[in-house]
């Protein structure tokens, strides 16, 4: 029920949070890669229909998402770059294999908006699929999720700009939240299944970090509660 009396906003939250967590113990390790992937689709439309049902875009609104993604773009790059200069040589060796396919795609930052939306989409895609091994080698997950999470965000602004109405009618909050949910529900269900089958092992952290971060959110959700029941108190 916690993730059925969550607002808009902090039931996103939950999910972002839920996705780094799984990211970082990763879903082969913990055996959910089947569910995983049809679990991210759904997220991701909920942070897009998120913006449209918050606001318009406006200029300032793209601009500020655009520099927020070309930030986090450079600061990608750069870590790959450094690590060429890595003591640990199979670190250095993941790096040039990396660093050849963002070479592909140079700087990705100057370019038009509609470009730039697609080719990092592209580059997101092409190290997914030729270099996984590398990008838990450099420990770039969580920089590439970051990437594609403020890519999606443009990308929903700018759409929302040209079409709010269009957006809100196609992605309604309510229906995107309750088809997350059921991906998510099935992910909880499915590693539940494997603790019993295989036991405790290789799963005990992150169901102690998805408890804590359940946890927050139930406390939230009782605060909230508590502020709405509240009565002043009379005048003196």
């Amino acid at each position: 029920m916690y993730l059925h009396n969550q607002r808009n906003a902090g039931h996103y939250q939950f999910q972002t949070d839920f996705n780094s967590t799984v990211i970082k113990y990763t879903p082969q390790a913990l055996g959910i890669v089947d569910a995983y992937a049809e679990y991210l689709p759904h997220y991701e439309d909920e942070g897009v229909a998120l913006v449209a049902v918050t606001k318009s875009a406006t200029t300032d609104d793209l601009e500020i998402a655009d520099k927020n993604r070309d930030f986090t773009f450079r600061g990608f790059s750069d870590k790959v770059t450094n690590s060429l200069n890595h003591f640990n040589s199979e670190v250095r060796e993941a790096a040039k294999r990396m660093k050849v396919i963002l070479d592909t795609y140079g700087n990705l930052a100057p370019k038009p908006n509609d470009e730039e939306s697609g080719l990092i989409s592209g580059l997101l895609a092409d190290l997914r699929a030729k270099v996984p091994a590398e990008i838990v080698t450099l420990a770039v997950a969580d920089w590439m999720a970051e990437l594609e999470r403020l890519n999606n965000v443009f990308i929903a602004l700018e759409a929302g700009r040209n079409s709010e109405e269009a957006n809100r009618s196609e992605l309604r909050m309510k229906q995107v939240r309750l088809e997350v949910d059921a991906a998510y529900n099935k992910i909880v269900k499915r590693i539940n299944a494997l603790i019993i089958v295989n036991g405790e092992t290789g799963y005990t952290e992150f169901v102690k970090v998805l408890n804590a971060r359940i946890g927050r959110a139930k406390d939230a959700i009782a605060q909230s509660k508590a502020h709405k029941t509240e009565v002043p108190a009379p005048e003196a």
